[in-house]
């Protein structure tokens, strides 16, 4: 085996800090506004609050550029040599042009992603397609009103849109339906609270196509499975789910657990505390999916499982999310029909084992080492990553086609990345505690299992 360490001098990361809290003109908090500099953007979350880190190559002036639909663009000039510990504050007045909150917005993917795509994959990569809303029909509801009824009423009317006001809506097991939006007053406004004994949401018989959740939070109970639980055929997968400004908690089984389904999106949204039922329950489990965006989204303290576990996962891009504090491992990627995953300023931190676990084991026969490219993704890009404070960061086997780690850093516990007869290019990256390379599977770490 080779120890390898790379250290490239001339890699900058984040110095300071601007810190911010974006309201309306009543001072309530806007979640999900938009903070661009040039490229690159982050989001608000429920609270408001936003921070940005920002190297010392900077300018003098930033200027932001500020956005939410439904308010007035705003432009805001910050002098980074003038930064204080207290936030700033910035109040964003309405637009004139009525934007209904149930409308989605589309995500922005930064420049930098498509740049480097195109560089190392040219035109491979295929994105994520947006729900079409149907908004024909509007039904408002009150806590105490049965959601379960205006979903299969705007659905059986050809789609439109469940309204929940501010409150905690109690329900049982749902069943959600083609072209409806389950939309409420904001995450933390409007709580859809579980008391069922079985997911709080699956399908109902039908081929599920688009699905949007927005403005709210679902919060699972004693008895729940799985926030929601989807299951396609692959002759007919379920088609173009999204989820915004959402926040799903304390769900037994996985917050998400959703297999055979193309086109999902995920903007600005919490998955954390799921999986209280074992290590194979996670925060997101994605099984045969494809055409996947992450964007701004949190899937940290996973209960018992992992933070998201791709199995047979492809086209996947995941942007400026972060991932921290497990038992185990952080991200899973395994299994045939896996490629195309591009992580892009991903923050991975504070994983008991591994934050990044690549198998190349056969799903079918699990516990019999497979020594097969087809077993694990193939056509990985790390690109501005953070994997710190983990016992291993990446752990991976058999990675190979146009695969990189560019302009990435890492420091972990143990190892920064173990790579078992990989094809990985490092450009530009930093590797504290260093990586190690493997020609036999027999020079694997004994204290790495092989079946973790």
């Amino acid at each position: 085996m080779t120890l390898l360490c790379v250290s490239f001098s001339h890699v900058i990361y984040a110095q300071h800090t601007i810190k911010g809290i974006i309201t309306d003109a009543k001072n309530n908090p806007i979640d999900g506004a938009e903070i661009s500099y040039h490229n690159e953007a982050i989001k608000t979350k429920s609270d408001g609050q936003f921070t940005w880190k920002f190297s010392d190559s900077l300018p003098e002036i930033i200027n932001f550029k500020i956005h939410s639909v439904g308010y007035n663009l705003k432009y805001l000039g910050v002098n980074t040599s003038k930064i204080s510990d207290e936030p700033l504050k910035i109040n964003l007045s309405p637009s004139p042009n009525v934007h209904p909150n149930y409308i989605i917005s589309k995500v922005n993917i930064e420049a930098e992603v498509l740049t480097v795509m195109a560089e190392k994959w040219g035109n491979n990569f295929q994105h994520a397609e947006y729900p079409k809303q149907v908004l024909n029909t509007i039904i408002e509801l009150n806590p105490g009103d049965n959601i379960q009824d205006a979903i299969d009423k705007v659905h059986h009317e050809g789609g439109g849109v469940v309204l929940l006001k501010a409150g905690t809506f109690e329900t049982d097991d749902l069943k959600i339906r083609s072209h409806v939006t389950l939309c409420g007053a904001g995450r933390e406004q409007t709580i859809v609270k579980h008391i069922g004994s079985g997911n709080l949401m699956d399908q109902g018989s039908e081929k599920l196509t688009d699905v949007v959740f927005k403005d709210l939070t679902f919060l699972g109970g004693p008895e729940t499975g799985s926030g929601l639980n989807l299951r396609g055929d692959d002759t007919d997968r379920h088609e173009r789910l999204m989820w915004q400004n959402v926040t799903v908690t304390n769900m037994g089984s996985h917050g998400v657990g959703i297999s055979r389904v193309n086109h999902i999106i995920m903007d600005n949204s919490v998955f954390q505390k799921n999986g209280t039922r074992g290590g194979l329950h996670h925060n997101i489990y994605f099984l045969f999916v494809g055409h996947v965006l992450q964007s701004d989204c949190d899937m940290s303290y996973p209960t018992e499982g992992k933070s998201n576990k791709y199995t047979s996962s492809k086209y996947v891009l995941t942007q400026r999310c972060i991932m921290k504090e497990g038992q185990g491992n952080g991200i899973q990627a395994d299994n045939n029909m896996g490629g195309y995953l591009f992580f892009h300023k991903l923050h991975m931190s504070g994983f008991k084992r591994v934050a990044m676990w690549f198998p190349c084991e056969s799903y079918y026969n699990k516990f019999e080492y497979t020594e097969d490219p087809k077993w694990v993704p193939q056509h990985v890009i790390l690109n501005k990553c953070e994997i710190v404070n983990n016992t291993w960061g990446a752990m991976w086997r058999i990675v190979r086609g146009n695969s990189y780690v560019i302009d990435s850093y890492f420091d972990n516990t143990n190892i920064d990345m173990g790579l078992l007869k990989c094809d990985v290019k490092m450009e530009h990256s930093i590797f504290k505690t260093g990586n190690q390379l493997y020609t036999d599977v027999k020079q694997w770490p004994k204290n790495v299992k092989i079946l973790w």
